[in-house]
């Protein structure tokens, strides 16, 4: 049985047949991972000047991701945080109750603004609609700045109920670029790309995965929220350098970063194993490491641990926490006493 993707790209349909490699892998991630996934904060108290500021600038703002499901529990240990990232779509879709107890946080912490409902990469004009309505939530959120995934998630009359990435084309980044300014002039918040991890590659791809990132984001201003799992996932599943992909990246252009941890699918289906973001597990030390060389070169001013599955392991939500306080603080430390920090790249 052949697997073939429909995308609308240009005001043309591409029809690609997935390898048997691929489509095992694509099929499993969907089967298994079904349901999901700065500037400075100036008018916050405090605990955040105490925790951050040193005579080098400030350091991140380390937090993590809001879920509902321990809302309480986030409440109680917020002390132990510097930010939370709200997703807007639960801003716009979720219960009642679910929005009061967001929108109850503004003020107590600062909060920055993650969206999933965009589809950049669907050939269809952006729903200016759903835009102003972001806008107004942001805005509410005080958040300084809003994010989305360089991805897609659907085509017309079709949820995909995952992201895929688009062929990274001169064609489709234009297309993006024009998506990407439209997004800019209706909300009036820096916006930041994510990267996203992939099981595939289109065939007729032609840059790398930094060279289609730094386009975009040179040609519309947009900065990058770094997710460094997704790097580290795609490194390994797709055999590239990660640390070269880093070194890659323009100068400043991560201003936010995502760390999570995920899950290896091997079956018989597969020609070999396979990583996949699952936001479930503790963050693997290759991808704290990968933090820790991106520091060394980039000065995002956000890091968010992402955790959606497992959330009753909390012991492991601060550790993780705790050991990127500790990565960020190695970095600091190293550019004080003006060391280098080597990666796999050299």
């Amino acid at each position: 049985m052949q697997l073939w993707l429909l995308l609308p790209v240009g005001g043309v349909i591409l029809k690609y047949w997935i390898s048997p490699f691929d489509r095992a892998a694509f099929l499993n991630v969907v089967a298994s991972l079904e349901g999901a996934s700065g500037a400075w904060f100036p008018q916050m108290d405090d605990r955040n000047e105490q925790v951050r500021m040193t005579t080098d600038g400030p350091l991140p703002a380390i937090g993590i991701g809001y879920r509902s499901a321990i809302d309480d529990w986030t409440r109680e240990n917020l002390d132990r945080f510097d930010v939370l990232e709200i997703t807007v779509d639960h801003c716009l879709a979720g219960s009642r109750s679910l929005r009061s107890a967001i929108f109850d946080l503004v003020g107590r912490i600062p909060l920055t603004a993650h969206g999933v409902g965009l589809s950049l990469g669907t050939d269809v004009p952006v729903d200016l609609a759903y835009l102003d309505r972001v806008a107004e939530v942001v805005k509410r959120l005080r958040a300084p700045a809003y994010s989305e995934h360089l991805a897609f998630t659907r085509v017309p009359g079709l949820e995909t109920a995952t992201l895929l990435p688009v062929p990274k084309t001169e064609a489709v980044a234009e297309s993006i670029i024009e998506k990407v300014r439209t997004v800019q002039s209706r909300v009036p918040f820096p916006f930041l790309l994510e990267n996203i991890t992939y099981v595939f590659e289109w065939p007729d791809s032609k840059m790398s995965d930094a060279e289609f990132l730094n386009l975009i984001c040179r040609e519309t201003g947009a900065e990058l929220l770094l997710d460094i799992e997704n790097v580290y996932l795609n490194a390994t599943n797709h055999e590239f350098d990660p640390y070269a992909f880093i070194d890659a990246l323009s100068p400043g252009l991560v201003r936010e970063v995502h760390m999570a941890g995920g899950i290896t699918i091997g079956d018989g289906s597969l020609a070999k194993p396979l990583l996949a973001d699952s936001h479930s597990h503790p963050v693997p030390d290759a991808a704290l490491d990968l933090l820790e060389y991106t520091l060394a070169r980039q000065t995002p001013s956000v890091i968010i641990l992402e955790r959606d599955e497992r959330l009753d392991a909390d012991d492991e939500i601060l550790d993780d926490v705790a050991r990127i306080r500790t990565c960020v603080a190695a970095t600091r430390s190293r550019k004080t006493n003006g060391e280098a920090l080597v990666g796999a790249a050299g």
